[in-house]
């Protein structure tokens, strides 16, 4: 799948580059760096040339996993993608939280991608936190993509 400057100018930075992301097919793969570095080779694919998608990109203290700068016919603009890989302890959920505290989704478009176990529960909490952030009136700042089937909560 191709995301194309009309996508972008039509809709929205967020949702383009999750429309793309959720027709990215990995596999099952052996940890988060390969998972990361396949979306990166995918989405340098599916952009336009004159856009461009980093890895490992520093900001405010940070690094996050992949970064897209987009050149658009109407829209210049920027999105930080974390890649979490089983998002299946409490743990894990908190470092996501720092990381994305620290890229302040109030003044950046966020995407997070998650591969491999996903806990509802965890899940849920994460939504629930952001649950602004996902909205139409600010203009959809975050958004999460689910890549595997989520394991469910027992207990």
């Amino acid at each position: 799948m191709k995301l194309t400057k009309g996508d972008v100018a039509g809709s929205d930075l967020v949702a383009g580059l999750a429309k793309v992301i959720r027709s990215w097919e990995p596999g099952d793969l052996a940890n988060e760096l390969k998972y990361r570095d396949s979306l990166l080779a995918y989405l340098r694919e599916a952009i336009p040339s004159d856009c461009s998608v980093e890895k490992e990109y520093r900001y405010a203290g940070t690094t996050t996993d992949l970064f897209v700068r987009w050149s658009g016919l109407l829209l210049k603009g920027e999105a930080f993608i974390e890649v979490k890989r089983n998002l299946d302890k409490k743990a894990t959920l908190d470092r996501l939280v720092g990381q994305i505290e620290a890229l302040q989704p109030g003044k950046r478009r966020i995407l997070v991608v998650l591969v491999g176990k996903t806990d509802d529960a965890l899940l849920g909490r994460f939504k629930e936190k952001y649950k602004y952030y996902f909205d139409a009136q600010f203009e959809h700042h975050l958004a999460i993509i689910v890549k595997q089937t989520p394991v469910p909560n027992v207990g």
